[in-house]
């Protein structure tokens, strides 16, 4: 009875050491898979992790990045998000404002009140007007008729004597709009039959003259300046008309133009 339950005691001792050691293995298989599965999830998270800061080249990293604009871009972004025009912009406005002083600072009244106007068939007064303008400024105009007469003085003389007899007025081409803004208009002229040509009279009729100075001047093979001053007096009775100046060298102009208190 003694021996049976010894055995029994035996084999319960064995059998309990052989669970303990199967349950043994069992917990540390059970441990290693814990440990791989946390190893596997660790590797999943840092990956996961690391996936925004690989993303940088896709298109919206792209579109967003300072350094894939342009300069041009980059800085008017800039400038529109701080309120500021672009350097272009600036610059423009800048000098618009820089025009607009200059504009404010040029003197009142800078309209040329001088007008030096002549009638020349051979070139002779027209070299003297150019000279006069030197002088006195303003602007320069020419008179040229619409017909044109024939070329040289002897020519000319025979249709200039035939216009004279029937007090015609030669029409003129492309004549001033205007002459309102004149104070003096130095008139120039040839001597034709010991007046004016009649292209003359045809200016002097086609504009008002009311309160201005009329300063005759010609040129002449041998007549005097006397008559066509009168006549030029005679069309424009409401202007001043000093004596004029017959012009037998350019040198006689500077002196004229002081006595007659012209220029200083």
């Amino acid at each position: 009875m003694k021996k049976n339950s010894v055995k029994t005691i035996s084999f319960l001792l064995a059998l309990f050491l052989i669970m303990s050691l199967l349950g043994a293995c069992a917990g540390n298989a059970g441990s290693t898979d814990t440990a791989s599965l946390t190893t596997d999830a660790e590797e999943t998270i840092a990956t996961e992790t690391k996936k925004p800061a690989e993303s940088t080249t896709s298109p919206i990293s792209a579109e967003t990045s300072p350094s894939e604009d342009s300069p041009t871009e980059s800085t008017q972004g800039s400038q529109a998000e701080s309120g500021k025009d672009s350097p272009a912009e600036s610059t423009q406005d800048s000098a618009a404002e820089t025009t607009d002083t200059q504009e404010t600072e040029e003197p009142t009244g800078s309209a040329n009140t001088v007008l030096v106007i002549y009638f020349s068939h051979t070139g002779t007064t027209k070299e003297v007007a150019a000279y006069l303008h030197e002088l006195v400024g303003g602007d320069l105009a020419e008179l040229i008729p619409e017909e044109a007469y024939p070329e040289g003085y002897s020519a000319a003389l025979d249709p200039a004597k035939q216009e004279q007899r029937e007090n015609a007025r030669p029409a003129i081409k492309d004549p001033l709009k205007s002459i309102d803004q004149y104070e003096v208009i130095y008139l120039g002229y040839p001597i034709w039959w010991g007046t004016v040509p009649m292209i003359i009279n045809t200016f002097l009729e086609s504009y008002d003259f009311t309160g201005k100075t009329v300063v005759p001047f010609a040129t002449s093979g041998g007549t005097g300046i006397g008559q066509s001053v009168e006549d030029i007096r005679s069309e424009v009775p409401d202007a001043e008309v000093p004596d004029g100046l017959l012009v037998r060298s350019n040198d006689d102009i500077l002196p004229w133009l002081q006595v007659s208190g012209l220029v200083q």
